[in-house]
């Protein structure tokens, strides 16, 4: 029978991540200057979009959810279901230079550079909103 992905014979691949946050400009803040990502605009219309590596990256008001999906509106709030996982070449120098940020910029630090049971070595941070980062080393030697 197989899966869908094989009957349409192709792949999906990630190109666009949405984030729906309570300020955009502190969030836009936090994923541009703490995280690098390529933002070339400033928000406009209650959102922005910008870019890491190949994926692109909307930052928009929570208040655009209600307009664009009513049905919402009757559950009860989102909880912070995603991880946005990301790889970098030498974890304790991103992590050193992240730290030095934190009384600059509303995020939280939740797990400093670790050797997690699989045998990864991660860091973790929380965004503005609450939604859980994670920084894996790029180093495969640990």
């Amino acid at each position: 029978m197989g899966t869908i992905f094989l009957r349409f014979q192709r792949r999906m691949s990630l190109d666009y991540l949405a984030l729906f946050v309570s300020d955009v400009g502190r969030s836009l803040a936090f994923y541009r200057d703490i995280l690098g990502f390529d933002f070339d605009q400033h928000p406009k219309n209650e959102g922005v979009e910008g870019r890491s590596g190949s994926i692109k990256i909307g930052i928009y008001s929570r208040g655009w959810l209600p307009k664009l999906f009513p049905q919402l509106s009757a559950l009860p709030p989102l909880g912070n279901p995603f991880l946005l996982s990301m790889t970098v070449g030498d974890l304790d120098v991103v992590f050193n230079s992240i730290q030095a940020h934190t009384s600059t910029y509303y995020f939280t630090i939740l797990q400093p550079p670790t050797i997690m049971p699989w045998k990864q070595r991660v860091a973790f941070l929380l965004d503005p909103d609450g939604n859980l980062v994670e920084l894996v080393s790029g180093d495969h030697s640990t």
